[in-house]
């Protein structure tokens, strides 16, 4: 396993080198255990020439020795250093052109003030150039992710009724998942219900369910660093009505028009105006409000971005989301999410549950 961190490191240093940089300071935890499998804050320098090194503080200097693969080196700061104790003492050919990841507008001001503002470099899309496209050990985690979830989700189904808390159905979910090795949720798991389910992320509180409730069920698993997402949408009670369901079989329709159109080097910008101009010709386009999807990795949102403004072309083994909604202020909304891995020809469904409005 030691040589997918090297591989990683050493790619990196070839887009290092590609982007006329001296060396690159990796602050971004999520960044951090890319390149070196150790979960936790700290500074990952990693120099065009010479040995990357890992800089912690005291309370995380065991666990980092514990973790680092890839033949990092771990170096322990002092209790009140601060990222300039980092730099300062490195070689001037290191300093020259400085690319960094993601520092807060302290931490920049004072690498500016130390190096010149001409010598730090933002360096962020080299990182996500490697971390959009996954490798076989990542694949392999996110499909476990993804499993957890699916049967997570099937519990939630299970428990969608008249009378229940939707704040009963995150806490049965979370124990499952936590039952099922997952290390916890990718995000704050939703449930939704009501009028409340119009608002993509749901709202604060803990709502009683009751007959005649639209309900969706957001939730996703982290497995061994990396994350699932996916999301269904109930009615609770008899048979939908007709306006409920019309717009179910308008998004689950969406949903298969955008995996059917995603393959490598296709526009990502491309697939959700796809998605929009469908709503468009129904009349509901103003009430498809957030992007078509996301990337899906070590964080729950990453790039690609498949959105009106994505920028990237989808590539193979990218893991991606597809999740198109519609939302209809103070009734109700409609949401329908998968994780997928996209192939040479096509995209395979990590995640997988019914798509019913019935709860199975």
């Amino acid at each position: 396993m030691s040589g997918v961190w090297r591989n990683r490191i050493s790619r990196l240093m070839d887009l290092i080198q590609e982007n006329e940089l001296s060396a690159i300071l990796i602050h971004s935890e999520a960044n951090i255990f890319y390149f070196t499998g150790y979960r936790g804050p700290g500074y990952l320098l990693i120099p065009l020439n010479g040995s990357p090194k890992l800089y912690v503080y005291p309370l995380d200097f065991e666990l980092a020795r514990m973790c680092v693969r890839g033949g990092v080196e771990v170096e322990e700061l002092s209790m009140t250093a601060r990222v300039e104790n980092v730099v300062e003492g490195l070689p001037d050919e290191v300093k020259s052109r400085l690319g960094f990841d993601s520092l807060s507008a302290e931490d920049y001001l004072r690498l500016s003030a130390l190096l010149g503002h001409e010598s730090l470099k933002p360096a962020s899309e080299i990182v996500w150039k490697l971390r959009m496209i996954k490798d076989r050990s990542e694949i392999g985690n996110i499909e476990k992710a993804c499993d957890i979830a699916s049967k997570v989700m099937d519990l939630a189904s299970e428990m969608l009724e008249d009378g229940v808390m939707e704040s009963e159905v995150k806490a049965e979910v979370l124990e499952e998942m936590l039952k099922l090795g997952a290390d916890g949720a990718s995000f704050d798991i939703i449930v939704a219900s009501g009028s409340r389910s119009s608002m993509p992320h749901g709202a604060p509180g803990s709502r009683v369910m009751r007959n005649g409730d639209v309900v969706v069920v957001d939730l996703g698993a982290v497995f061994e660093g990396y994350c699932s997402d996916m999301t269904r949408t109930f009615y609770i009670g008899g048979d939908p009505p007709e306006e409920v369901a019309k717009i179910y079989e308008m998004v689950l329709e969406a949903k298969r028009l955008a995996e059917e159109s995603v393959k490598p080097w296709t526009l990502s910008s491309a697939l959700y105006d796809k998605v929009y101009d469908r709503f468009a010709a129904m009349g509901y386009a103003d009430y498809f409000i957030h992007g078509l999807g996301h990337g899906v990795g070590i964080e729950v949102h990453e790039p690609p971005r498949i959105s009106k403004a994505g920028k990237e072309m989808i590539q193979e083994n990218m893991v991606i989301t597809i999740e198109p909604g519609i939302y209809l202020p103070g009734k109700f909304g409609i949401r329908l999410e998968d994780t997928l891995l996209v192939e040479k020809d096509g995209v395979r469904r990590l995640t997988s549950a019914p798509y019913t409005l019935t709860p199975y």
